[in-house]
């Protein structure tokens, strides 16, 4: 039983990629699975339970890296552990931010946008310096949505590549933020 359920999660996250969420219905996840409408109603009530089940796996993985990250007590290691797992999660849960990225209706759901806020401020909060400013909030949302959006935009990749490119440009550009200029 709790293969099915992974499978309707994984032919969801293909389906929604492929038509969107809101082009995706659960006949479409049966039929795509050889199933009956009923037997994807009986693991998942609505569409909305099975994006929600779609984006937990990131959502869990995020918890537990936010969670590991800020119980570092020295801000140096904590900075870096934040970057290489921040960048292993964007790898590792693509398929997801690829879909999001795509498609507004999904992102915007209250199961995906409510929790997303949530994570959004203490993933700032990692990688912020001591004395924050305006410059440095804009300079941080670039860096780090540009991650996210890198992530997704590059499905030819393998994952050992995608995350070295995208550790060694983080690198580059977080390196840069001690010798940037502030008006």
């Amino acid at each position: 039983m709790e293969r099915t359920r992974e499978r309707m999660i994984r032919t969801a996250l293909e389906l929604f990629s492929e038509h969107g969420y809101e082009g995706t219905s659960i006949q479409m996840i049966a039929t795509a699975m050889e199933l009956s409408k009923a037997a994807v109603s009986y693991h998942f009530r609505t569409k909305e339970d099975l994006l929600a089940a779609v984006a937990e796996p990131a959502f869990t993985d995020l918890q537990q890296f936010l969670d590991d990250t800020e119980a570092e007590p020295r801000k140096a290691v904590r900075r870096r552990l934040a970057l290489r797992g921040y960048v292993s999660l964007l790898v590792k849960h693509r398929g997801l931010l690829a879909l999001l990225e795509q498609d507004p209706i999904a992102a915007a759901s209250p199961v995906i946008s409510e929790k997303m806020t949530l994570f959004a401020e203490r993933i700032r909060h990692l990688f912020e310096s001591d004395a924050p400013d305006n410059a440095e909030w804009v300079f941080l949302a670039v860096t780090l949505g540009g991650l996210r959006n890198a992530a997704a935009w590059f499905p030819h990749l393998s994952d050992e590549e995608l995350n070295q490119h995208l550790l060694a440009t983080a690198e580059r550009i977080v390196g840069r933020t001690a010798s940037r200029t502030r008006p």
